[in-house]
């Protein structure tokens, strides 16, 4: 039997909740979609017009951990490589990212895999360095006096022939993005969206709940249909459990249910999930303890730890704009809620109309947009703090963290179950 693997959760603790989770639970139709989109790219051997995926969720939805494990998935069998982008290296770095994806899709086998032995898949970042593993003589001038300054010119001087591999180019953050369609990074990405250069590129965009709109200003309008992350089903949460424990070698003897029941105040929210995790962990870790779940002497204070954690996370995202603005912001998370729930939902632009109906409405700054806030920046802001997020069902926008809901409506003095009683 193999022993309990100490070191190794004494690491996913030490990690923290940036690092890519040690076992990867839903989200496959989103792989499955990035990876049969790459596939048919290298089927064809240049760019599909469309092969965009776009992926979004408020902050802690697991965006990165899709990212890495497409990544992960990736590999000189399928054929297909991965570059990884911030949207500063595209906006900021383009002859950068496209020696990047000049080594990524011309490197022979042996090439690639040294890069990755060597710098791992943080490899990109060492671009000249990688530019003589596994390339040919002619094309080494890319890293040096020939680099390659847009897409076109890239085409020209590496065409399409000589690549070995697929490419997706995978950028996160794209809310961040400038929005004018005439600036480099949206041209780069657009020609790539396009499939006007030939080459065999996909494009995966990761952002924030405002990413589609973002994406729509630099003209990439063909055939997208985001996926949005929110939280992990009651089924993915067991699964979770199970897979996690099993990697670790945690013995659960009889204390399955206290698990579950640890886990299910996290509303299966990726973020919370790993604050749970780490609650467990830690107690774990305990010497006597020592992996095993039936010595856990106390669970309260398991739990008191998972929401010591996930409370802390409530306090990072509650910003000083919505500290400032406190009741008008519960009220716009509560009307937003209320409409979502009746099936019919407000989009961004009534969610505006909410601000300014309720802005200044009762004396004191907390029912006011603070004075360097817009009515459609402060909505804005509310996306990117993740209080509000569209639901792809309806349309409109409500916070997509239960939990976070009930903390902002508390914290602007209205009780989150009344909201259960007025909906109609």
């Amino acid at each position: 039997m193999t022993s309990f693997q100490r070191d190794a959760l004494q690491n996913f603790v030490d990690d923290g909740e940036k690092d890519h989770p040690p076992v990867f639970t839903g989200r496959q139709d989103i792989l499955k979609h990035v990876l049969t989109k790459a596939a048919r790219t290298s089927d064809r051997k240049s760019g599909i017009p469309g092969n965009t995926t776009v992926i979004t969720g408020a902050p802690g939805a697991g965006k990165s951990s899709v990212l890495g494990e497409i990544d992960k998935r990736s590999s000189d069998e399928n054929n297909v490589r991965v570059v990884h982008a911030s949207e500063s290296d595209v906006t900021k770095h383009i002859p950068k990212v496209l020696q990047a994806i000049a080594y990524a899709g011309i490197a022979t086998s042996s090439g690639w895999s040294e890069a990755l032995l060597k710098f791992g898949h943080k490899w990109s970042s060492y671009v000249p360095t990688v530019g003589g593993f596994g390339m040919s003589i002619d094309l080494k001038t890319l890293f040096t006096s020939n680099v390659p300054t847009d897409i076109s010119d890239l085409a020209t001087k590496c065409p399409s022939e000589n690549w070995t591999s697929v490419i997706i180019l995978a950028v996160d953050e794209i809310q961040r993005l400038p929005t004018d369609k005439d600036r480099d990074h949206a041209i780069l990405l657009r020609n790539i969206h396009d499939a006007s250069t030939g080459l065999p590129i996909t494009l995966v965009l990761a952002g924030l709940g405002d990413t589609n709109s973002v994406i729509r200003s630099m003209g990439l309008t063909h055939g997208l249909s985001p996926y949005s992350l929110g939280c992990f089903s009651v089924e993915e949460r067991h699964e979770l459990t199970e897979e996690w424990c099993d990697h670790f070698h945690i013995k659960i003897g009889s204390c399955r249910s206290q698990i579950d029941a640890l886990m299910a105040k996290t509303d299966g929210w990726p973020r919370h999930v790993h604050w749970a995790q780490q609650a467990l962990a830690e107690a774990l870790l305990v010497k006597g303890v020592d992996g095993h779940a039936d010595k856990i002497a106390d669970w309260n204070a398991v739990q008191l730890r998972s929401d010591t954690l996930r409370h802390g996370y409530y306090g990072a995202q509650y910003s000083e704009v919505m500290k400032y603005s406190s009741k008008l912001t519960a009220q716009v998370l509560y009307e937003a809620a209320r409409a979502d729930r009746t099936g019919v939902g407000l989009p961004i632009s009534q969610v505006v109309d909410v601000v300014e109906t309720y802005n200044g409405a009762e004396p004191g700054s907390a029912w006011r947009v603070p004075s360097e806030e817009s009515s459609h920046s402060y909505v804005t802001h509310l996306i990117h703090c993740g209080a509000l997020e569209e639901n792809p069902e309806t349309g409109g926008l409500t916070c997509p963290i239960p939990s976070f809901q009930n903390y902002i409506l508390c914290r602007g003095g209205l009780d989150p179950a009344e909201l259960e009683q007025n909906v109609e």
